[in-house]
């Protein structure tokens, strides 16, 4: 059913929440010192592939579609949820995502080019409802929730000098008709529903606003509401049957929560994070099409039921999954259970019958090699460093965020610690989130690893989000990090003699900031694509088309003021620059590994270029690696396992943790390739020696 992201009170809810919030610190770290020491797991195995790509349950809960990797290719298949009977239903599909139609009678295969729609009975065959990009860069929003068998798209129209105009709310129903529900000069970001299918309220980006208007039965429009267009302020698609609206909006910047909107103009909270930590991550939709489940990702994965019947439900999967972040589709019948956590490869999937209870595993595909397309085997979630949130307390009396892995059975005070920096810098690490697996690969190779949520991270309310007002140089953001890698140290993680920065995109250049102005902290970096020069990558991105792609709502300089790095402002540009890794490179003695892009369209090559070639002039003790093909981010398996590696031998050299595989000949020949300065040796296989199992 309806996943949306953007009458029970705390007590209930706070039965869901994962066990680590009950738990100290101090704590944790003695159970994790307990723990069977982790066997040397092979750096392949961490980059494993999974094999099931994106499942989506039927209305009713009869049926599971799913699609499944072979290869380079993926097909989608139909897993008869009363029999366990799986069928493939295309062999070839470039589907990113499935959806349902309301009635359940057709799946929906959305790809970036179309929207193609198979009748579930067979008899009514298969057909493409409308195509989706082209000059209009028509998108599918989402299935239409008051309509058997429609869909809702969002599209710009263009004059005939192909100038863009309007902006276009449209329902296409599945035979392909098009009624028009909306349009306007401004873009459209939300819209309400009512059960008979007409628009009951749509929101436009004005300015810098989001505005929402009410469309009575007749037409006649009048705003309502008016949101910073940074706040949260989301409107679920569809009325009650009594008339009320739901809402997401943080009030006064904390983390955001669920409100309803009656006839009469009044509003009541309904339900939010019950510890008051987390934004609401996503809803989960009922049977009827209104707001369930509330899952949070922030501080801790937890997810909430808004009524006593899916509280019990949600209490007995807790049993049966404890401690795991759990993702729900609803249907009439069965729900569609994703489980998930930072300790676990890949996701499981799991039909949890709400009549008897029973709960069964199904889509228990092996993995993918990264490199081929061999059957592998996820890692045993017992063996991984698992992931205990941490929160600190910074300089000026901020409560902060964050995540600590320590390798299973060691002591956590001997080992060296590796501080991961997330980029953005608007996105966080989550609860219950695996991510690339390069904090569980270096927690097995023996470092103690640490994940900040520094302010200016999302998922954790705007004002969190926008506390750094500007200060991303060697300033607030900086030292948010700093403070959180010293609180590290002082509960008993880490050897303070042994500690490394490593991060990329932005959690690169915060790297290449912490081995320049702290290095009694930060005794090596490694930063990938990292901007050297925050202020002057900013200038440079607002000259690209790449601008329009971060900004996606308001114009790139107007979306940059609003988080305070207005790039016409001399003042906190000039103070940004001032700071800069570049400016101060005489400054960096530290060993330093560089990983750039050649394609690179948010961080510019030649800064990277230029400042590794003064690096290079001061005899900075500096590795250079630069993959011609690679843009910001590189999906190609090799370019991947070739970070892992390097990052692994340069903290194995500088800190003493455990050797890396020696790597193979397809990955010495693409280091050999594409290190273009290696002070650090790290493309010589010396010390590759596995320690003894």
């Amino acid at each position: 059913m309806h996943t949306f992201r953007p009458w029970l009170g705390a007590l209930v809810a706070l039965a869901f929440a994962t066990a680590s919030t009950a738990k100290d610190f101090a704590l944790q770290l003695k159970t994790e010192a307990a723990r069977p020491s982790a066997p040397h797991f092979p750096r392949a195995a961490f980059l494993q592939r999974p094999t099931i790509e994106e499942a989506a349950l039927s209305p009713d809960g009869e049926h599971v579609a799913f699609l499944r990797r072979r290869g380079d290719d993926t097909g989608l298949w139909l897993l008869d949820t009363d029999r366990g009977v799986e069928q493939p239903l295309l062999a070839r599909s470039t589907a990113n995502r499935l959806a349902w139609t309301h009635d359940g009678r057709w799946l929906l295969v959305i790809s970036p080019e179309k929207i193609f729609a198979l009748a579930t009975d067979r008899t009514e065959g298969a057909h493409v409802v409308t195509s989706l990009g082209d000059a209009e860069r028509r998108e599918f929003i989402d299935v239409d929730p008051s309509r058997p068998a429609s869909v809702i798209v969002r599209e710009r129209r263009h004059d005939a000098m192909g100038r863009p105009t309007d902006w276009v709310l449209s329902r296409i129903d599945i035979d392909g008709r098009t009624q028009v529900l909306d349009i306007d000069p401004d873009r459209v970001e939300g819209y309400v529903l009512a059960r008979d299918g007409h628009l009951a309220y749509v929101q436009h980006l004005r300015g810098d606003a989001l505005v929402t208007t009410r469309v009575d039965a007749n037409g006649h429009r009048v705003d309502i509401l008016r949101c910073g267009v940074l706040r949260r302020c989301a409107w679920w698609p569809l009325l009650d049957k009594d008339g009320s609206a739901r809402i997401v909006m943080d009030s006064d910047g904390m983390p955001s929560r669920l409100h309803r909107l009656d006839t009469d103009g009044t509003t009541m909270d309904i339900a939010g994070d019950p510890n008051g930590v987390a934004d609401i991550e996503a809803i989960v939709a009922s049977d009827d099409g209104m707001p369930a489940l509330l899952d949070y990702r922030a501080a801790h994965a937890t997810t909430q039921a808004l009524d006593d019947t899916r509280a019990v439900r949600l209490m007995i999967l807790r049993r049966a999954l404890p401690d795991r972040a759990l993702s729900i589709d609803i249907g009439r019948s069965r729900w569609l259970v994703r489980e998930r956590n930072g300790d676990l490869q890949g996701t499981r999937f799991h039909l949890f019958d709400i009549v008897d209870g029973s709960l069964r595993e199904i889509l228990a595909d092996a993995p993918q090699g990264a490199r081929d397309a061999a059957s592998r085997q996820w890692l045993p979630a017992a063996d991984l460093a698992r992931q205990l949130p941490f929160t600190w307390t910074a300089s000026d009396g901020m409560r902060l965020h964050g995540f600590v892995r320590v390798p299973p059975g060691k002591d956590a005070r001997r080992v060296p610690l590796v501080v991961l920096v997330h980029g953005g810098p608007w996105a966080n690490v989550a609860a219950g989130d695996i991510g690339s697996g390069l904090a569980v690969f270096l927690a097995n190779r023996g470092y103690a690893v640490f994940e900040p949520n520094y302010r200016g991270s999302t998922g954790f309310g705007t004002n969190y989000m926008l506390a750094p007002r500007g200060d991303f140089g060697n300033g607030r953001v900086q030292r948010d990090i700093v403070e959180g890698t010293r609180a590290v140290l002082a509960e008993g993680v880490g050897d303070s003699d042994k500690v490394a920065i490593a991060g990329a995109s932005f959690g690169g250049y915060s790297t290449l900031l912490g081995v320049t102005w702290q290095p009694d902290l930060f005794k090596l970096g490694v930063a990938v694509v990292p901007p050297t020069d925050f202020a002057w990558d900013i200038a440079w991105l607002a000259r690209t088309h790449e601008a329009d792609v971060l900004s996606r709502k308001l114009p790139y300089e107007r979306w940059m003021a609003a988080l305070s790095l207005d790039p016409s402002d001399d003042v906190t540009m000039s103070a940004l620059h001032a700071q800069s890794p570049l400016a101060n490179a005489a400054r960096m003695s530290r060993p330093v590994l560089i990983v750039a892009g050649g394609e690179d369209q948010r961080v510019a090559l030649r800064g990277v270029l230029g400042y590794a070639a003064t690096l290079r002039l001061l005899g900075r003790p500096l590795s250079l690696l630069v993959d011609p093909s690679a843009g910001h981010t590189s999906d190609a398996p090799l370019a991947r396992e070739a970070i892992f590696h390097a990052m692994a031998v340069m903290f194995h050299r500088h800190l003493g943790g455990d050797a890396d595989d020696p790597p193979d000949a397809a990955l010495r020949d693409y280091l050999t390739r594409n290190m273009r300065l290696d002070a650090n040796e790290l493309a010589q296989e010396k010390d590759a020696t596995i320690p003894a199992q």
